[in-house]
């Protein structure tokens, strides 16, 4: 018999009222609840969430790498807000997997994941099967030639040849390094470096800023202070568009691409957090950049939010259906999550805190059971398991 855990809170500050739900349907798992969140159990230390549909049954799926066990858990969706372990999850994705990457890299059908690996010179790519199962891709680990070592990941097709490329980032020399895609192997050997702002420490994000048609590059440059956008020219190269690097608040750190006011255009989202930097300075929160559809970047008024103590990642999603895309930040020190609900004049409606588990850290934004509203999935770091939080 099916049964179904209901637990709801109200979020006083919007009204917004938003109900943590796990259904117990025959096969799936059963997440366990505390007093306030219902929680599934993944690896050890998880850190970043990526939301996709990896077995084609046009649910949305979870990948949550866990840092301390070097693996990737692969949560399959029902539809309605309840998951399973996809057979053989969790898969190892080598050492402490940072950040993750999902496209379709060997233009199977299938999504496939790419994983920077923390502290070495490479990158991990696992090809999907498309049932929710991987394998280590041939080839993989790639290898970088960054320095010192890589953080963080993003794909895109920067050379508009078909397939996908990998950039990660190279803060010791204040580069961002590119593997292209290969027509034998999955990526080329060689790699090209491209000049950026001042230490691109740990986040670095691809989307089409300019409505070219070509996949570009942003990179949070925690000791500039400031974001750089190359803009690609969709033949293997790049060029910094004018008034880049663009100031966004002290020590950059997480970031996130969307369209946060509601006209078309990609906006970032970015996490200020001197509190994650050893020698970081200045002012923790959240700073909004508003695009003007040409890849330039103006600081969205009220500019930077609070965002509680050690703000760590960032998601952008519509989580009250209102048509407007939302932000959600995690607070790693506070074990809270920050909801802020925006709106098409470029302001911020209201922010409201919601206590999640042990060290917030990595989440992610979708649709989650088909209600229209964007669900928020968050890491707990030293709880070994995941938050769902279904909007209601």
């Amino acid at each position: 018999m099916t049964k179904l855990f209901s637990i709801t809170f109200y979020v006083l500050s919007s009204g917004l009222l938003l109900s943590l739900i796990a259904a117990r349907d025959a096969g799936y798992l059963r997440p366990h609840a505390t007093s306030d969140i219902i929680r599934i159990k993944v690896g050890e230390n998880p850190g970043s969430v990526e939301i996709a549909d990896f077995n084609h049954d046009k649910f949305p799926d979870i990948a949550v790498a866990s840092e301390s066990d070097s693996t990737v858990t692969i949560l399959l969706g029902n539809g309605k807000g309840s998951f399973k372990d996809a057979q053989r999850s969790p898969f190892f994705v080598g050492p402490q997997p940072n950040d993750i990457s999902i496209r379709d890299f060997n233009r199977d059908g299938n999504e496939d994941l790419a994983i920077a690996n923390h502290e070495k010179k490479y990158l991990t790519v696992l090809l999907g099967s498309g049932t929710g199962n991987f394998n280590n891709a041939p080839g993989s680990p790639f290898a970088t030639a960054g320095i010192p070592h890589v953080h963080g990941i993003a794909a895109g097709d920067f050379n508009q040849d078909g397939k996908w490329d990998l950039a990660t980032d190279s803060w010791g020399n204040d580069n961002v390094e590119i593997l292209f895609g290969g027509s034998q192997a999955l990526f080329n050997s060689s790699t090209v470096f491209f000049k950026v702002g001042k230490r691109p420490y740990q986040r670095l994000r691809a989307a089409d800023l300019n409505a070219d048609g070509h996949d570009d590059i942003v990179t949070t440059n925690t000791e500039g202070n400031n974001v750089t956008i190359l803009l690609s020219n969709g033949k293997q190269n790049f060029h910094e568009v004018a008034g880049s690097p663009f100031p966004c608040g002290d020590n950059p750190f997480g970031i996130a691409i969307g369209d946060i006011n509601a006209d078309g255009k990609p906006d970032l989202a970015i996490i200020n957090s001197p509190g994650s930097m050893g020698a970081g300075k200045g002012k923790n929160g959240l700073t909004v950049l508003l695009n003007d559809g040409k890849g330039i970047f103006t600081t969205m008024r009220g500019s930077p939010y609070d965002a509680g103590k050690i703000p760590n990642r960032i998601a952008i999603g519509d989580v009250n259906g209102d048509g407007v895309n939302d932000i959600v930040t995690s607070d790693s020190d506070s074990n809270n999550i920050y909801v802020f609900l925006m709106t098409k004049a470029g302001i911020v409606l209201s922010a409201s805190v919601i206590t999640v588990g042990n060290h917030a850290k990595g989440i992610a934004i979708a649709d989650l059971d088909g209600n229209g509203k964007a669900d928020i999935v968050v890491s707990n770091n030293m709880d070994d398991d995941i938050a769902v939080i279904l909007s209601k």
